[in-house]
């Protein structure tokens, strides 16, 4: 039994062969909006890129690497099977485009900033161990005279 690939019960082959105003009443409203709006040249301009592409992919076999600094391009059916490079602010991350990212951004699938991994708690880990590192040094690094006093522990005097 082969999985079919669909967009909201349709097949990504219906959905490529539809009229742009037929695609973008099936997408989120944040979408149509967005389409109803129109493209910016600058996502014009790589739309005219990916149809390029995928028309030299259909002769060829290869499919040529686009680029893009556009974040902010909705993914379109026709998109489905593409594989992108969306600029991340530092680098270019590889997106393949899947029918189930249509009607998302491609900048949603390249974070922008890395994920924190915080490293395991050390010395300076609570207030009190904050200077245990600095006060070793002090013991070993200068000819120490001890002061002995009464109450207190010795005082180290370093005056080297």
């Amino acid at each position: 039994m082969s999985k079919t690939t669909a967009y909201k019960g349709m097949p990504i082959e219906q959905l490529v062969e539809m009229p742009m105003d037929d695609v973008i009443k099936l997408l989120p409203s944040r979408a149509r909006r967005s389409l109803r709006r129109g493209l910016t040249p600058q996502q014009r301009i790589l739309l005219e890129k990916i149809r390029e592409a995928r028309r030299v992919q259909q002769e060829t076999g290869q499919q040529p690497e686009l680029e893009t600094h556009i974040r902010d391009m909705i993914i379109l059916p026709e998109m489905v099977g593409l594989t992108i490079k969306v600029h991340s602010g530092r680098e270019f991350g590889v997106v393949t485009i899947t029918h189930e990212m249509i009607g998302h951004y491609l900048g949603e699938f390249v974070p922008t900033n890395k994920q924190v991994k915080h490293g395991a708690p050390g010395v300076g880990a609570s207030r009190s161990s904050m200077y245990i590192e600095a006060l070793t040094d002090l013991y070993h690094k200068c000819s120490a005279q001890v002061i002995p006093t009464s109450v207190h522990p010795p005082i180290v005097s370093c005056y080297n």
